[in-house]
């Protein structure tokens, strides 16, 4: 059949069906594409975080396997601005790919354009006493040391109550026992001059007890009037780095974030895991190494001073009285050191025939045994030597005689034993009996004074480790121009909010 001259035609309604369909296609493909808008949306924004938190303090990490970005951005003071700068500079590179370039041909299907970013909130390197530079410290030992012995970590902390009670009841002994080495003297003067009455009547003298070539009390009583650290390091050179601690985090902190930090580490393993990184990343006494600004840098974190000599005799002490505790517990227990103190506290006192006296010249010789024990214990460790926490027959070192000329002992030096703590084990032990929040934040002091020889501006509270944004996009419409014409809706911008948190 010829068709060949006939006219094709579609009819009004199929005309406006068609319409309608494909206002309807072009409003679902709107729809879709502003959902996905949305989406591309909340990808830039985690960029931008991404991003800003990529310009990191590469020194800090090097040094200390920490990141953070430095809020000053090199201008010396802390410029929130400024990071808000660089995170819509980020953001609006991502949500416009034709920014600053010829692509007229490019098709872009979010049509998104930046309207506004910012750093809402942000969290500080300083914040909650260190919290978050704890956090990343126990982070990376557990990802990045080859094997933490937990078992053996804890081993540090199983005594620690049994070590506080007995360093209290050394000092409780102490004290009570000089009180009544007082009263008993007193007595005694009371006694002598009796009998030197009764003796002067009867024509006779009162002849006393001749005292040992060395008084290990006298000897004793010398000792503790003078310096421990003096005492326990003779000739060794000591190192005499002083700083200024008055603006360090841990004495002066003028700033802090608004975002709480995650906790996502925590408990006493995760403490002792802390502490492992702070002996691997600061210098000590018994590391023979140095820092720009202190030697003795585990031993600040520990005792806070501003000088390695006076930090140094802080933990000298405290090892001396943890030392003093547990020997006295010896002391008490030992049969043999008990005899050898009674016998030689009744050879002082027996002819004065006061009990209380013979009894607290007891207590002081067997405190001023442990004393003396403890002295030879801290000297050991610091010559590199061994010392168990507990001791007994085969770990005692000083013998009642050569208590009474302890000094040479000293100064000449004792053997350790082959089992026990080292110096370094001991710095575990007293860590475990302080606060890790005082010890987080003397970490910061030490890591800003050693950065600032680099950069003299740098400071622990500038640096960011965590930001909360916020960016604000609008989407412009792409497919709506068919269903607006049709349906007479009024169809514009879609204003895009979107919120990213991003940490360290």
């Amino acid at each position: 059949m010829d068709r060949h001259g006939y006219k094709g035609s579609i009819t009004v309604f199929l005309s406006l069906a068609c319409i309608l369909f494909l206002s309807l296609i072009c409003a679902v493909v709107e729809s879709a594409r502003i959902q996905g808008a949305r989406a591309q949306a909340a990808n830039i924004t985690g960029m931008g975080s991404f991003s800003l938190l990529g310009e990191f303090e590469k020194d800090l990490l090097e040094k200390y396997n920490i990141f953070s970005l430095n809020g000053t951005f090199g201008n010396g003071s802390f410029q929130i601005e400024k990071a808000n700068e660089r995170l819509q500079d980020y953001i609006s590179y991502n949500a416009n790919p034709r920014k600053d370039l010829f692509s007229a041909g490019c098709f872009d299907p979010w049509r998104l354009e930046l309207e506004e970013s910012s750093v809402a909130r942000y969290a500080l390197l300083t914040d909650g006493q260190g919290e978050a530079f704890y956090q990343q410290a126990v982070a990376y030992m557990k990802e990045n040391t080859v094997a933490i012995a937990a078992e053996k970590l804890m081993e540090y902390a199983k005594d620690i109550d049994e070590i506080k009670k007995q360093e209290q009841n050394y000092e409780e002994s102490l004290k009570n026992n000089n009180t009544q080495v007082d009263q008993a003297e007193n007595t005694k003067q009371e006694k002598l001059q009796t009998m030197e009455s009764e003796a002067e009547a009867a024509g006779t003298v009162v002849v006393l007890p001749k005292e040992p070539e060395n008084n290990p009390l006298e000897e004793i009583a010398k000792l503790r009037k003078r310096s421990t650290l003096e005492i326990v390091t003779w000739d060794k050179t000591i190192s005499q780095k002083t700083i200024n601690v008055r603006n360090f985090p841990s004495k002066n902190r003028v700033r802090k974030g608004n975002l709480p930090v995650e906790k996502k580490n925590s408990g006493l393993l995760s403490d002792l895991i802390f502490r492992e990184y702070l002996l691997s990343h600061f210098p000590g006494y018994a590391d023979g190494s140095s820092g720009k600004v202190l030697d003795y840098q585990i031993e600040y974190i520990l005792g806070g001073q501003k000088s390695d000599e006076k930090n140094l005799k802080y933990v000298v002490n405290r090892l001396l009285l943890l030392r003093e505790g547990m020997n006295y517990l010896y002391c008490q227990q030992d049969p043999g050191i008990n005899q050898q103190t009674r016998a030689l506290a009744i050879t002082l006192t027996g002819i004065f025939g006061l009990p209380i006296l013979t009894e607290a010249t007891n207590q002081a010789l067997m405190l001023a045994w442990s004393y003396g024990e403890s002295l030879v214990d801290v000297r050991i460790l610091l010559d590199g030597g061994k010392v168990p926490i507990f001791k007994d027959m085969a770990t005692w070192s000083l013998s009642l005689e050569n208590l009474g000329r302890i000094t040479e002992v000293l100064r000449e030096g004792a053997k350790g034993s082959d089992t026990g703590l080292s110096y370094t084990d001991y710095l575990r032990v007293l860590m475990n009996l302080g606060s890790v929040k005082s010890q987080r934040m003397r970490a910061l002091d030490m890591i800003q004074a050693e950065l600032q020889g680099e950069d003299p501006e740098f400071k622990a509270e500038n640096c960011i480790v965590a930001v909360e944004v916020k960016a604000s996009f609008y989407c412009h419409p792409v497919f709506a121009g068919l269903s607006r014409a049709v349906f007479r809706v009024s169809q514009g911008d879609v204003l895009i909010e979107q919120k990213s948190s991003m940490a360290y």
